[in-house]
């Protein structure tokens, strides 16, 4: 037998131990969870209510769910900086990682900083030396096994007259890298309120809904994001991006004790019923799919053209010898052809490239003015998914079922969503998206801003609150030229909507 690196043995026998304690009842070894907590409230041209009370109030719970906290409040922009470096020497290979921070924020061009106490920020440049980039933070959580950045954050930004350019109130939005949460205060652009009482709305609720059992972390963020829109009416929308790819719980369901089995059997009950509402929720989305893809298919055979007749073959006739032209003294004698054997054959490719893309385009725009026609011919019928499959199909099932489920998702969300297309001038698609507006009429105004930075012609909004805008996407279609059916499918399958 081999002899067995001792790493690859201690590892091993860390998963051994591990479901040894799980097959004898045993508790395994906790994971080491590291959490750094930053409230900035001191600034001299702008002091706020709450942060450090947040800072403080959610440093005492994370240690009491059993985090290694380092608290710092009010702080300037060296310390700021030399804490995050500490914060991420202190993150170990499978640890649990939170970063939380309460006080100013700002973007400039798309990025993020964090505001110290003492910046002083006179323009964009020197935002970028004066605070602390979010990059920074984003930097230190490699090892870990999953992270957490809570941003409360996007109070309005003080120094935002300053700047040239419109920066943009509040935070911008930022992808979750690998394995990491992002959680804002509010949407990305928005700005949230400081508060009234001891706490901010954001972290007050947050603080709650930490403390629920055996609830997912999305779960948890998803009860903070509920109870602020209804605490606000809907003026701020917490928001969250993540790359999760396991489950975390801050507070674990714990095992149920004699005294409270009526309670754990509720819970039961509860989640048994969430089960089989899900499980009907997905037949329904099948079933609705396969509607979708049974219809399209008998409107695309419907609508397909006859096939044009051959034309008849005339009566046979002995052809007549053709007449010798009159010879001219002047005319020269042509130089005789070569045979088509003795031409290169790259001079015969050369020839047939032309006329092959000149009937790949032919043929490509009479399919779309097909297609096309076929909306025209349904209008008052169609559907979002409906129409998208009817003029870019054939989609898998999977992708049917993308389309299907998520116009009926745009439906349920709390506040107003606007989706647009266009056209860009390469014949690509442009997209534009507003989500968390404070009326349809503001979710169309920006989504057709955002999709105007891309595209050649007009956009056309296609979805209101998820409903579907039928004049708009038949227009939009017009305005494409359909040259990529393929392309033009692909483009639309990666504008998926970010609903959360």
């Amino acid at each position: 037998m081999p002899r067995m690196k001792l790493p690859v043995l201690l590892a091993r026998l860390a998963l051994l131990a591990a479901a040894l304690a799980t097959v004898s009842g045993l508790p395994a070894r906790a994971e080491r969870k590291i959490a750094l907590v930053i409230g900035n409230a001191a600034y001299p041209t702008a002091p706020l209510r709450n942060p450090v009370n947040d800072a403080k109030a959610m440093a005492a719970r994370l240690q009491a769910l059993g985090y290694d906290v380092a608290l710092h409040t009010d702080v300037a922009q060296r310390d700021f900086t030399r804490a995050v470096s500490r914060f991420g020497q202190r993150l170990a290979p499978g640890s649990v990682a939170l970063f939380y921070y309460a006080g100013h924020g700002m973007q400039v061009r798309g990025r993020n900083f964090l505001v110290p106490v003492d910046a002083d920020i006179q323009s964009e440049a020197s935002a970028r030396s004066e605070a602390v980039d979010l990059d920074l933070v984003l930097e230190q959580l490699g090892p870990t096994r999953l992270a957490m950045v809570i941003l409360d954050a996007c109070r309005n930004n003080p120094f935002e007259g300053r700047f040239r350019s419109s920066g943009g109130s509040g935070l911008a939005q930022v992808d979750a890298p690998k394995g990491t949460l992002l959680a804002y205060a509010t949407a990305p652009g928005k700005v949230a309120s400081d508060g009234e009482g001891s706490h901010g709305l954001y972290t007050a609720e947050l603080l709650k809904a930490m403390d629920l059992p055996g609830a997912k972390v999305e779960e948890v963020f998803k009860a903070v994001r509920v109870n602020v829109i209804k605490a606000t009416a809907g003026a701020q929308v917490p928001w969250e991006s993540s790359s999760l790819t396991g489950d975390y719980f801050f507070r674990p369901a714990v095992a149920a004790r004699p005294a409270a089995e009526p309670k754990q059997a509720d819970l039961q009950a509860k989640l048994e019923a969430e089960r089989r509402q899900r499980e009907k929720d997905a037949a329904a989305l099948k079933a609705e799919m396969e509607k979708l893809r049974e219809e399209v298919r008998r409107l695309s055979v419907a609508a397909a053209p006859a096939p044009e007749p051959a034309p008849a073959k005339p009566a046979a006739a002995k052809p007549s010898p053709p007449k010798p032209a009159p010879a001219t003294a002047a005319e020269p004698k042509p130089a005789p052809a070569k045979p088509a054997e003795a031409r290169p054959a790259e001079a015969k490719r050369a020839d047939a490239r032309p006329v092959a893309g000149s009937a790949l385009r032919d043929a490509g725009a009479r399919e779309w003015a097909r297609r096309i026609a076929s909306l025209e011919e349904l209008r008052g019928q169609l559907s979002f998914s409906k129409a998208v499959a009817i003029l870019l199909g054939p989609f898998t099932d999977e992708q049917l079922l993308v389309l299907v489920g998520k116009e009926r998702s745009l439906k349920d969300l709390p506040y107003a969503s606007a989706f647009s297309l266009g056209v860009t001038a390469k014949g690509t698609l442009a997209g534009g998206r507003s989500w968390g507006a404070r009326s349809p009429q503001v979710a169309e105004e920006a989504a057709l801003e955002n999709c105007a930075r891309h595209a050649a012609m007009r956009c056309q909004v296609v979805l209101v609150n998820g409903e579907f805008r039928e004049a708009g996407f038949i227009a939009w279609a017009r305005s494409a030229t359909g040259k990529s059916l393929l392309q033009l499918r692909g483009d639309l399958l990666r504008l998926r909507a970010e609903v959360r």
